[in-house]
């Protein structure tokens, strides 16, 4: 007699097929299908509205002791500096040439915004594209009145001032009075916008420099030189002592990339299980409550409607997520055909080895049938979304807590959590995923892969008989603790 259940193809493909084109027909599966191109039209339309979500705010500064209003503002200019290198530096991902890359970066820590767009106009003409400074969250405008008493009004927001010849409120005033010393000023910032910290968090900024520079200068020292030796200083070089590939063994984003790709990898794999097996829950529970099961049950088996409804919504959940990955492998195949960074074309071609991709699909399958079983089994126990609710919460905490160990696997893939969460089943695939990258003997992948593949099959025979019991017997939440009661505890009904 053989163990394995008996099952009819063409019943428990009709299954798949009801739960799959049930639950496609609705609103809701083509809202999600069509979420990333709503979201991606919707970026594009508020680009082109040009609408403003966070309105410049304008500050006037009342300096009575004459020594920081100006400096002030050059450090408000020298931040804005700063911010454009950064903008600026992302260009240099996409420079092949390694010595121009480094010269590029120097120059723009060294010399500014300005120096690296030349630089790029002289050297890479093709990244030298028109270079806009995104807008500041404040400005600095002329104060309208020259003592607080006469600046309340303005900033009460009882009186406007004229900026380009348009009305506008003041949203803010430092005021610089006089101090036990010139480098400590007695400094105030008024405001009603309490929640906006940018102006001040610039005030701190400056009178901590002042107090740097008054001591420097005290020692003879020059701020200028110390900024930009600090600027031009040499960086560790990163070397990876089991690189093999040729002479040189620097590390650089081909040996990064893989970790990304699989900290990603994980993610949607966790998303993809707990989506399809939140699906199962509620689908067993609707047609539980509506005695459509009970219908079923005339012409098919337990194990054709379990199989079916693995099937049915495994398919739901790979049409949803459909765009997403089209997404992603059009991506990953552009840029490993046309990207400039060699480094990362070797990166992602490393990351998406056969390995990574017989195991992702491997995880994939026996993590889905592994939670979906429990929900499964728990959705024919509930009698209400309330029961199923309460059965529920403890696979959904585990299921959450498996998230802590997908960043483990970009930040420590060394971590003695995520080796240990590689061998239990719950957090496995997940687990193993993210630390493929690191090289895992193949031993612990197996092995791995073992338990959870032991615990999926105990999981479906349990499924099978929970399954059989909530469903013949009606059973609810007080079916099973009646049961705990009569057969653990020994207590009579």
């Amino acid at each position: 007699m053989s163990l394995l259940p008996k099952v009819n193809m063409r019943r428990t493909f009709l299954i798949a097929r009801r739960d799959y084109i049930g639950y496609v027909k609705t609103w809701g599966f083509w809202i999600s299908f069509l979420l990333p191109f709503l979201f991606g039209g919707f970026g594009i339309l508020m680009a082109r509205a040009d609408i403003d979500l966070t309105p410049t705010q304008y500050v006037t500064v009342i300096d009575t002791t004459g020594e920081h209003e100006a400096n002030l503002m050059a450090l408000d200019a020298e931040n804005k500096d700063v911010q454009a290198q950064a903008i600026l530096a992302t260009r240099a991902y996409f420079i092949q040439d390694k010595k121009k890359r480094a010269d590029f970066l120097r120059i723009l820590r060294a010399e500014g915004a300005d120096a690296g767009q030349t630089y790029l106009k002289q050297n890479i003409p093709t990244l030298s594209t028109e270079f806009v400074v995104p807008s500041s969250e404040f400005t600095f405008v002329p104060p309208p009145a020259r003592t607080l008493k006469d600046l309340l009004p303005y900033l009460r927001g009882e009186k406007m001032i004229m900026v380009d010849g348009e009305p506008a409120e003041l949203g803010g005033a430092v005021i610089f009075k006089a101090g036990e010393s010139p480098e400590r000023p007695q400094t105030e910032y008024w405001s009603s916008n309490v929640n906006k910290v940018d102006v001040p968090n610039l005030v701190d900024h400056y009178l901590r420099r002042l107090a740097r520079v008054t001591y420097l200068d005290s020692k003879g020292l020059s701020v200028e030189e110390l900024d930009r030796l600090v600027a031009t200083a040499p960086e560790a070089v990163l070397y990876n002592p089991i690189k093999t590939q040729g002479s040189d063994q620097g590390v650089n984003s081909s040996d990064t990339v893989p970790f990304v790709v699989a900290t990603i990898l994980a993610g949607f794999l966790w998303l993809a299980i707990f989506s399809g097996a939140y699906m199962l829950l509620t689908s067993m529970l609707e047609e539980k409550l509506n005695k459509l099961l009970e219908m079923m049950l005339a012409t098919t088996r337990f194990s054709e409607i379990i199989l079916g409804k693995l099937l049915g919504v495994a398919a739901l959940t790979l049409s949803m997520m459909a765009p997403y990955i089209i997404v992603g492998v059009v991506g990953v195949i552009g840029y490993v055909a046309f990207g400039p960074d060699q480094d990362v074309v070797k990166g992602l071609v490393s990351a998406f080895s056969a390995k990574m991709i017989i195991f992702l699909i491997i995880y994939l399958i026996l993590g889905y049938i592994l939670y979906g079983a429990f929900f499964i089994a728990l959705g024919s126990l509930s009698s209400s979304m309330q029961d199923a609710q309460t059965l529920t919460t403890p696979i959904l905490f585990v299921l959450m807590a498996c998230v802590v160990v997908i960043p483990l696997g970009l930040t420590a893939p060394d971590s003695p959590l995520l080796r240990i969460a590689t061998f239990i089943p719950f957090s496995a695939p997940f687990a193993a995923i993210v630390r493929l990258p690191s090289d895992p003997p193949m031993w612990e992948l197996l092995l791995s892969t073992a338990f959870l593949l032991l615990l999926c099959i105990g999981t479906i025979a349990m499924a099978g008989r929970i399954f059989r019991f909530g469903i013949l017997s009606g059973a609810g939440a007080e079916v099973v603790i009646t049961w705990f009661k009569r057969v653990v505890l020994r207590r009579k009904a």
